[in-house]
């Protein structure tokens, strides 16, 4: 450019300025360069729990698996054990019934030859957070048990472990079948809850959707959630996944939440095979015979020299797990060879919006459960989530079918939009607290004679306490703050609690006469009745309202269940009260009141007077060190809570400590920006030397506290403890 040109260029951009208003443009502030940007950074935050910022989703994932090594390592390789069905050579006995099933299922084995089935981005993703993890290990070699010996985690492992988590409600689908044939095989399932909830915008505050998020599984071991946030590449999310898993596994990204129960349709089935008598390992099958084939474990527990030998056989339909006479039983499940669980949770990860989120339930790959979604667009959505066999007519499929004829094989898989499902319900929320889909929300239009039955695959109308209470809330209020989805998510409301106090009054009025002079009784009637209904920790009626309970369970001996039906009437939290209940019997009446007595007597015996509370008896803590908690899983006490707990037996000091129940529970608005709060029971690392070994425990479980998420980098920098940098290269 000349000297003329740039003088006429000067000349024109001033005669511009002048006509906009005579003033220059002010100079632009330069923007502040991110320190992180390029670099694969992990920062800590007051509770201990990681962000993860990458360029990139494979940066982020590699972060992710180095983040788990540090907090989790031991657990993490245990459950890569428990999908290599090697787990009892470190654990023992205890294991070996979970070990001979995942031989028995070939996690590993299935994990490898279909590997290739898996998206290659979702391979390569796996295949970098291995690598995070054995950098780690690499990196640590003291914190390698010395009982991982020489492996090495390989890509297959972390496939084999999502199969293995998921098997156990397959598996127990199959048991009960079974168990309706009366047949008791060797299985190992193990049994969870959960809670869900969606709020639709016009019954919110910030006119944006709520998911309350509340799985409920054991504080220890193999379902011990671990909670992250990342930010790398495509992948932006907070939230909790099981050490060994990549993604996140319940939570949100910036723009849909999600949540998970126990529940489903029926996704497995038991076949009966009539065994060849001159040749038992062959059975019929269309006029002629099949042959079993045998397969050889050796399966190695800690404490044995030498490793137990066994034969499993496997039929065209699946493994044979149960035989009685001449009939053997095998076990068909909808997921024998699949691997694309993890895919799934990908794509539920990069959804921006629900019709996005329902991409990953179109692979058919989760296991039976009632899925709950909501996006930032204003959309709640439901579906009774599982891989689905099509069935022929004719056969009854909750009980073991006749294997011996090729007209009851499946016909195939159901697409996902088969399955029940409900997006934007009228009544502006939605349930799932375990329970089928007709009684998720009063007058619920997701009603059995709908569907075929293995879709719905539940008793209809059948609801709990637990449930009910979630209604009750739900249903009463239309202005759901944040601070009230809090109090939802963590309420300690014995829902119907009354209904026992006033029979208790009924009976105290007509056979109490004999314990007018017994301060105890009168101090525990007193307590039990001006009772809120509010298992808080620091409530002595309801500590005395327990041991009144149980105490009636021994009073009442076989009157108690039909007592317990006749009081409870859960369904009137769905409009659809039965009628009044009968009257209790005389003998009831004094049993109520013997029963009040007996257990005053034992409070006090326990705790030295009848001044303890709740929170002295039920506690949360890690080691040597426990805090009081409130609410629970007390089904039996009539004390079942959304805020679940299940508590272990009384110790020697009468203290029950939680060590299941809620989990992992958040709170999520999806507002612009998404806002969350979360609380996991115990602490972040598993380490005993950790600040955040128990901390959450104390701070916040034992508090009914819930701490923010800190998503957004500005609000994470004002709580950061530490930031690592990880070299990573692609």
């Amino acid at each position: 450019m000349t000297f003329r040109i740039k003088r006429a260029a000067a000349i024109l951009f001033t005669a511009i300025a002048l006509f906009a208003g005579g003033h220059l443009p002010a100079p632009r502030a330069e923007a502040k360069a991110d320190p992180d940007a390029g670099k694969v950074v992990v920062y800590r935050d007051e509770w201990g729990v990681p962000h993860i910022f990458a360029p990139t989703a494979d940066g982020g994932l590699y972060a992710m698996g180095y983040s788990q090594a540090e907090d989790r390592l031991e657990e993490l390789l245990k459950n890569y054990l428990r999908a290599l069905g090697e787990v009892a050579s470190v654990n023992g006995q205890s294991e070996f019934l979970g070990d001979l099933q995942a031989r028995m299922w070939q996690h590993h084995d299935v994990a490898r030859r279909n590997f290739e089935r898996i998206r290659p981005d979702v391979r390569r993703h796996l295949q970098v957070y291995v690598r995070g993890i054995q950098d780690y290990m690499t990196a640590h070699k003291s914190e390698v048990p010395s009982w991982w010996g020489d492996r090495k985690v390989d890509v297959y492992m972390a496939v084999a472990h999502s199969r293995q988590f998921m098997w156990g409600w397959p598996v127990g689908q199959a048991l009960g079948e079974l168990q309706r044939a009366g047949i008791t095989p060797s299985l190992n399932v193990d049994m969870r809850s959960s809670n869900e909830m969606a709020i639709a915008p016009t019954r919110t505050t910030a006119k944006a959707p709520i998911l309350i998020i509340d799985p409920h599984l054991s504080w220890w071991g193999a379902q011990r959630f671990w909670e992250f946030r990342m930010q790398a590449g495509e992948l932006h999310g907070s939230g909790f996944t099981l050490p060994g898993s990549p993604y996140v596994g319940l939570g949100h990204n910036d723009n849909v939440a999600w949540a998970m129960t126990t529940g489903g349709p029926d996704t497995a089935d038991i076949y009966i095979l009539t065994l060849n008598p001159e040749n038992p390992i062959q059975y019929k099958y269309d006029g002629g015979w099949r042959s079993l084939v045998p397969r050889k474990l050796s399966i190695s527990v800690k404490g044995e020299e030498k490793a137990r030998e066994l034969t499993i056989y496997d039929s065209h339909y699946g493994p044979v797990v149960a035989r009685k006479g001449n009939q053997a039983y095998a076990a068909k499940l909808a997921y024998a060879e699949e691997v694309q669980f993890g895919e799934a949770f990908y794509l539920f990860n990069i959804a921006r919006n629900v019709a996005e989120f329902r991409r990953g339930l179109d692979l058919n790959q989760t296991m039976p459960q009632n899925v709950m979604a909501a996006d930032s667009g204003g959309n709640i959505y439901y579906q009774r989530a599982g891989r689905v066999p099509i069935r022929p007519d004719g056969y009854d499929f909750s009980k073991p079918v006749d294997g011996s004829t090729s007209k009851s094989e499946w016909l195939g898989i159901h697409p996902a939009a088969d399955l029940i499902s409900i997006e934007n319900p009228a009544q502006g929320y939605m349930q799932n607290c375990n329970i089928p889909p007709d009684v998720m929300m009063i007058d619920s239009p997701m009603t059995p004679e709908k569907q075929k039955p293995y879709l719905f695959n539940e008793a209809s109308g059948r609801t709990h306490q637990r449930a009910a209470r979630a209604v009750q809330l739900l249903e009463a209020d239309r202005a759901v703050t944040a601070e009230k989805a809090i109090a939802i998510a963590l309420d300690e409301y014995c829902y119907q609690s009354d209904r026992w106090a006033d029979a208790l009054k009924k009976a105290d009025a007509q056979a109490g006469q004999g314990y007018k002079e017994d301060s105890d009784y009168q101090a525990g009637l007193r307590d039990i009745l001006s009772w809120d209904g509010f298992s808080r920790a620091d409530s002595r009626g309801a500590l005395k309202f327990y041991y009144w309970r149980r105490a009636a369970k021994t009073a009442l001996g076989a009157s108690y269940p039909p007592t317990v039906a006749n009081l409870a009437d859960y369904m009137a939290a769905l409009a659809k009260p039965k009628p009044r209940p009968q009257d209790l019997t005389e003998a009831d009446m004094k049993a109520l009141v013997s029963a009040l007595a007996e257990a005053m007597k034992t409070m006090s015996s326990n705790h030295g007077s009848l001044d303890a509370v709740y929170g002295d008896v039920f506690r949360v803590g890690r080691g040597d060190n426990s805090w009081p908690a409130g609410g629970g899983s007390l089904g039996e006490e009539g004390m079942a809570t959304p805020r679940a707990i299940g508590f272990e037996a009384p110790r020697p000091d009468h203290t029950r400590w939680g060590q299941s129940g809620q989990t992992s529970t958040q709170v999520v608005i999806l507002s612009k920006p998404i806002q969350s709060w979360t609380q996991p029971p115990i602490g972040q690392s598993d380490r005993p030397d950790s600040p955040h070994f128990r901390d959450q425990a104390e701070k916040l479980f034992s508090k009914h506290k819930v701490k923010p998420t800190w998503y957004r980098k500005d609000e994470l920098l004002k709580h950061v403890l530490t930031r690592v940098e990880l070299k990573f290269v692609p």
